[in-house]
């Protein structure tokens, strides 16, 4: 039975369990496909970290249908664009094509998502490529100290502290056998959604997607349990021989079906979204501090963290740590006046109207929601509730969350000597 969500957006579930939302954009001349995963970093096993990272890599190197160059001349043959990306809580394998070219796309997803022969001189080559993914994010410093930050960030050592990539040990490492074995545990209609997006009809989608997608199994399993992670708070400084010094703040937060995370962004469009939000003025344009300076909200299904970032001289570390502190006192202790608040509401408001002309942005939205089990909300209710953010609500909030004793402070860089 297709259900309406809201005007153009409709969903289903087969008797399989695979979720299916579709939006139709009658103005549209392409289509945006995306097949999530319920399968990410944090599902990794613990001695194989980057295991989801790699077999997103693999499912294109061959099917028992197309040959690694089959996959790629049939996207191209329609004029498409076909991608993949491996998150901390899933895996999302995607295609943009013109409108004709959809039977294709699904085709094709389906068929690698499903179906990959995982061939072991394929396996062989593709770990070459990734182990070079790797050192290349090694090279990144910014990358790098993101990692360690991350990796401090987390209680235990709780798999949300682990990097997307894995280590190159573990690519090194990893046997067909475990390869297989994973894939196999995830990839089930249980744990996938398909989202598509652009100048389709809904009923002609789930047709489409009823016959190409087939799979293996119809196992119920759910994979391995997930576990809610704590933060650590404290303040630390990690010693790296850079240019740069990185100053990450985390605060804990709420997790991606909290009634009050429009309000949230709201209170951290304020604090560290755009040129205009305080955090840029107070470290950028009037100290020439930094030359990238922002804030953002990291949120998960059952657990979330408040980001803040600062790129800075060494010897600008703790001055800059300092500022970033200061604006989350401020943010708790004094309400938004309403010419603030309008601002940023206006930047959100305007984020998303801009984001909705795009096919792609639109399948992410909706597919996103989905494979995090949290309701599917029109633009409208997002805008609304969105509006409903008051000064006082800001306050209430923010003095939940910005609690210097709960954050988590790393400077990651030289060591200043004064």
């Amino acid at each position: 039975m297709i259900e309406p969500l809201y005007p153009g957006v409709f969903q289903t579930t087969l008797e399989n369990g695979l979720r299916i939302l579709v939006e139709e954009v009658p103005q549209s001349r392409s289509v945006s496909v995306g097949v999530w995963v319920r399968c990410g970093s944090r599902d990794d096993p613990s001695h194989r970290p980057g295991l989801a990272h790699f077999i997103e890599h693999l499912v294109f190197k061959g099917t028992g249908r197309r040959t690694t160059a089959e996959i790629s001349e049939a996207i191209d043959a329609v004029g498409g664009h076909m991608n993949a990306a491996t998150g901390k809580e899933s895996t999302c394998y995607y295609v943009d094509v013109p409108a004709d070219g959809f039977s294709v796309a699904i085709d094709v997803l389906s068929d690698l998502t499903l179906n990959p022969t995982f061939e072991p001189e394929k396996i062989e080559l593709e770990r070459g490529v990734v182990l070079e993914e790797i050192r290349s994010h090694e090279d990144d410093p910014e990358a790098v100290a993101y990692d360690l930050f991350a990796g401090q960030l987390w209680q235990g050592g709780h798999p949300m502290s682990r990097p997307v990539l894995g280590e190159r040990e573990t690519v090194e490492q990893v046997t067909r056998e475990e390869i297989v074995s994973h894939h196999a545990h995830y990839h089930v209609p249980t744990r996938c959604v398909v989202s598509v997006c652009g100048a389709v009809k809904a009923d002609e989608v789930i047709e489409e997607i009823q016959r190409w997608f087939v799979f293996p199994t119809t196992d119920d399993s759910r994979g391995s349990p997930r576990h809610a992670p704590t933060m650590n708070a404290g303040r630390a400084h990690i010693e790296r021989p850079t240019a740069q010094t990185h100053v990450y703040f985390g605060l804990p937060s709420i997790d991606s079906s909290h009634p009050d995370r429009f309000t949230l962004e709201v209170a951290n469009s304020i604090l560290g979204d755009g040129t205009s939000s305080r955090l840029f003025r107070a470290i950028r344009e009037d100290r020439g501090l930094a030359y990238a300076v922002s804030s953002s909200l990291m949120l998960y299904s059952d657990s979330g963290y408040w980001l803040t970032y600062a790129g800075v001289a060494p010897e600008s570390a703790e001055l800059a740590a300092d500022l970033i502190a200061a604006e989350f006192e401020r943010l708790q202790q004094q309400p938004v006046d309403d010419a603030e608040l309008a601002l940023a509401k206006s930047r959100l408001r305007g984020h998303m109207i801009l984001g909705m002309e795009s096919n792609s942005s639109r399948m992410v939205r909706l597919g996103n929601a989905a494979i995090s089990q949290r309701p599917v909300l029109s633009p409208d209710e997002v805008l609304g509730m969105v509006d409903a953010a008051t000064p006082e609500r800001l306050l209430h909030l923010t003095a939940q969350f910005t609690r210097s004793e709960d954050m988590n402070i790393r400077i990651i860089g030289p060591r200043v000597v004064t």
